[in-house]
């Protein structure tokens, strides 16, 4: 890797495969929460996840390389926290829920940086077009992060205390 377009590229790489890999654990996800409003707030970022696939074959496409994912450590280590926790802990449906809020928290917080970052090596490459595709995306990852916190914040005052 020697140039900031190898960067960019490889950057891209892994955040196509984060999002496709969230578009499949998502719906697993949304069916293990027992809070309505997280359920289908989690299913509704499915779709949206969905979209930013395709967003994201439009920028391969832009530059002339097909569409690739590069295995993303980042995003698989914040999957396999929540899997790991559903299984070793076995939480109450409350805790869960309190815990997969912050979960998602931490996965948009993840993409907002990788988004950033795309968007800056884009500017710097004279691709505007995809620069505006990744302003999309980042603008609807930080509204499921604040989405998120608010649930985050109404469902902690639910769990038990001690």
């Amino acid at each position: 890797m020697e140039t900031a377009r190898d960067l960019f590229l490889h950057e891209l790489k892994d955040i196509y495969y984060a999002e496709n890999k969230l578009a499949k654990e998502l719906k697993q996800m949304a069916s293990q929460v027992s809070n309505d409003q997280l359920s289908s707030a989690i299913e509704e970022h499915r779709g949206v996840t969905e979209k930013q696939v395709q967003r994201l074959d439009q920028v391969f496409d832009l530059i002339g390389e097909q569409p690739q994912g590069e295995k993303c450590d980042g995003i698989e280590g914040l999957l396999e926290e929540f899997k790991s926790f559903v299984k070793d802990e076995k939480p109450e449906d409350q805790v869960l829920d309190l815990f997969a809020t912050g979960a998602g928290i931490k996965v948009e917080l993840y993409e907002m940086a990788a988004y950033g970052s795309l968007i800056r090596l884009a500017d710097q490459l004279g691709l505007s077009e995809a620069a505006e595709i990744f302003q999309t995306t980042l603008n609807e990852e930080e509204d499921a992060a604040r989405e998120l916190e608010q649930m985050n914040e109404k469902l902690g005052q639910e769990v038990p205390v001690a």
